[in-house]
Formats: C-alpha cells, sequence, structure tokens
C-alpha cells in the first residue's frame, strides 16, 4: 500500500496531500508519513522491533500458579496460599486475574476462576457476608425514607460492638450531619475542638480553613443547590452534544431542558 501510495503521489500533477488522503482513505498524516518514507524504513516495517516486555510484580508468581494447576491444585487453593505469602504484594484483582487467564489459555478442561464467588464457596454454611460498602450506607443513612438493608439491620449491633470503629463513624457522623442540618453555627466550633487531634483531624482543619463558609451555610437559609443543580444539567447536555451537534443543538436542548414550564414556550420554535 504504502507504494502504491508513492507512485500515486510521484503521478500527479499538483502535489496535494489531502489528494492522496482522499484516494487512500487515510489520514493527510499517515499519508504525509508514508510519502516520504524511505526504501530502507518500508522493507524495516517487515522485521518490528523486538520490545522487551516490562516487568511486573506478578511476574515471579506465574509460575507458581502454572505448577500447581499442573498439580491439580483447585483455583481456591492458589489464590488463598499466594494470598497469604508475605513478599506478595498485588492486588487480590490482579491475583484473580492472572489464575483466571493462565486457566483459560493453558488448561482448557479447567474450570475457570471468578475471584467474586471464592467467599461464597469457601465460606461455611449459614455464614452471612456483609459488604463494607453496604455496612457504611447502613450506618450513615440519616433519611428515614430511605429503606435500609433488613438483614443488616438484624446484625448491625453485633458488628458495632465488634468492631468499635463502626460506632464511632456512625457517632461523628450523625453528629456533623445534626449540626450541618441545624441551624446553631456555634456548635461546628465545638465540634472541631471535640475532634481535632482524633482520626478526623485532617477534616476538622479543612473546616477551619473555609469555617466562613461552613457557618453561613448553617445559619443562613439560603443555599446555592439550585444552581449547582443547573450547573449538572448544562453539563451533562453539553457532553450529549459534544462534537457532532454544535452550539445550535445545544440551545435547543438547553431551552427543551430549562423553558418547558414557561408560559410562553412553544415546541414549534426548537423545531
Amino acid at each position: 500500500m504504502i507504494l502504491e501510495i508513492q507512485d500515486y503521489w510521484n503521478g500527479l500533477e499538483k502535489k496535494k496531500i489531502k489528494a492522496v488522503a482522499e484516494k487512500f482513505q487515510i489520514s493527510q498524516l499517515t499519508a504525509k508519513k508514508y510519502i516520504h518514507m524511505s526504501d530502507v524504513e518500508i522493507k524495516g516495517m517487515d522485521m518490528p522491533n523486538n520490545y522487551r516486555k516490562r516487568d511486573s510484580l506478578m511476574n515471579d508468581w506465574l509460575n507458581v500458579i502454572y505448577k500447581m494447576m499442573q498439580d491439580g491444585h483447585s483455583n481456591e487453593t492458589i489464590y488463598f496460599y499466594i494470598k497469604r505469602q508475605s513478599d506478595f504484594t498485588m492486588s487480590d484483582r490482579a491475583l484473580g486475574e492472572y489464575i483466571y487467564l493462565l486457566g483459560k489459555n493453558n488448561f482448557p478442561g479447567r474450570r475457570l476462576f471468578n475471584r467474586k464467588r471464592v467467599m461464597e464457596l469457601v465460606l461455611p454454611p449459614g455464614v452471612i457476608c456483609f459488604k463494607r460498602a453496604e455496612i457504611l450506607k447502613y450506618l450513615l443513612t440519616c433519611n428515614p425514607k430511605v429503606k435500609r438493608n433488613e438483614e443488616l439491620g438484624k446484625y448491625i449491633e453485633v458488628i458495632k460492638e465488634k468492631y468499635p470503629v463502626a460506632a464511632w463513624t456512625e457517632t461523628i457522623f450523625k453528629e456533623f450531619h445534626g449540626i450541618v442540618m441545624g441551624n446553631d453555627a456555634k456548635k461546628i466550633d465545638e465540634f472541631i475542638e471535640k475532634y481535632r487531634e482524633s482520626k478526623i483531624k485532617p477534616f476538622c482543619n479543612g473546616l477551619k480553613k473555609d469555617i466562613a463558609p461552613v457557618k453561613n451555610a448553617i445559619s443562613q437559609p439560603e443555599s446555592s443547590g439550585f444552581v449547582e443543580g443547573n450547573n449538572n444539567k448544562f453539563k451533562l447536555l453539553k457532553r450529549i452534544v459534544y462534537g457532532r451537534s454544535g452550539l445550535v443543538n445545544l440551545a435547543k436542548k438547553c431551552k427543551l431542558a430549562f423553558l418547558p414550564k414557561n408560559e410562553d414556550f412553544s415546541l414549534i420554535d426548537l423545531v
């Protein structure tokens, strides 16, 4: 193809890169590159560079995984054996992906590994497992209208007793939430003073830097929520029309989103 491009270029009376690009359906930068390539560079394309593969932290464990699979060990045994090694520093997700790919590519009849189902397979019957995100969502939900996990609610007191940090997190969050949703700005100073030497010290320092806006948000009835909501809607519309619809359609979409409740709004005007 490169030789054809160069022959076509040499046969043109008016040398235009754009004509070559349109003829061979390639970009103008690619056409310019091919036109000026030497014979040595063209021949070199048949012998691509043998780039050295990057070293990975997982390279030391690939042979271990392969040999354990050859010896008939299950995927779960391999997974937990490597995880318990003190010198293994990769993430659980990376380990699971390598076990999956090695088994798929080298042992056709082997059951594929799914890291997400590991806990379901190894936990004894009757054991219930809750994700950390589920527990945090339950603890930090203050709106009574939001439905919470009823199954988790049966064991939440046991969890808080076993892990005091969960109860501590819930207490601090609800205390701060009550201050922000209240109308006494002085309480934020008491909150900062109470927890300034605790684990949330960086958070308290951040509050100190912006203490005036925080107090205004507590004591003043005005809110920027309406403006922020409209900004978010406008940015969403801008992403939808980006690169293909232009300013005309962007303006029409904005009118359709923001003005339909106006009395003088007419859909015909947007056509």
